[in-house]
């Protein structure tokens, strides 16, 4: 009976991509070894026996080494990019796969409008706090307080609209004053 507890799927694939690596490694340095050893010794025999052959052979020898480092580095970044690939082919499975409890992929963009967008629903919050104290005071509410605390409401609004104006078809010149801009008429609910 084995004390180690079971392997994962995720890290039995990625064990294996690891040994994969490692073998491939260990043989294209193998394979390097014995082409740098070829070639040395051809230089060498070239090099005692001073003859056309055995400079040819060295000749030939260097071209092999040259085209297998060639090989081997482009094998190497088709096998890097095949790994990019089936890695966020992974992602993405494993994102479909947990659905909304897995990890969301966020758009900058996106989530820095809704952070000013929440920073702007605070301040509409504490300006009718502001307001419904002020009011709370009856004939003693400073007004002018009421009015400044109204219109920070409507130009944080008016920010809040314009931060959301690429998304809802609104643009340009039309982004202060439009039909959308009428007062809108009901009950206020608390």
């Amino acid at each position: 009976m084995s004390s180690q507890p079971p392997l994962e799927s995720g890290a039995t694939g990625r064990r294996a991509d690891d040994a994969l690596r490692s073998f491939g490694r260990r043989s294209s340095g193998i394979t390097f070894a014995v082409m740098i050893t070829v070639l040395l010794v051809a230089l060498i025999f070239a090099a005692n026996q001073n003859d056309v052959i055995g400079w040819i052979i060295v000749a030939i020898s260097a071209g092999w080494l040259i085209l297998a480092g060639i090989l081997v580095m482009s094998v190497r970044r088709g096998a890097q990019k095949v790994g990019q690939t089936l890695d966020s082919a992974r992602a993405d499975a494993a994102a479909r796969h947990t659905g909304a409890g897995g990890t969301a992929i966020v758009d900058e963009d996106a989530h820095s409008r809704n952070m000013k967008l929440d920073h702007s629903f605070k301040i509409v919050q504490v300006q009718r706090r502001v307001i419904v104290q002020e009011l709370a005071k009856g004939e003693e509410a400073d007004l002018e307080m009421v009015e400044r605390a109204l219109e920070t409401i409507e130009m944080t609004a008016a920010n809040g609209r314009d931060m959301l104006a690429d998304h809802v078809g609104r643009g340009g010149e039309d982004r202060r004053r439009t039909d959308d801009d009428r007062p809108i008429s009901g009950e206020v609910v608390d």
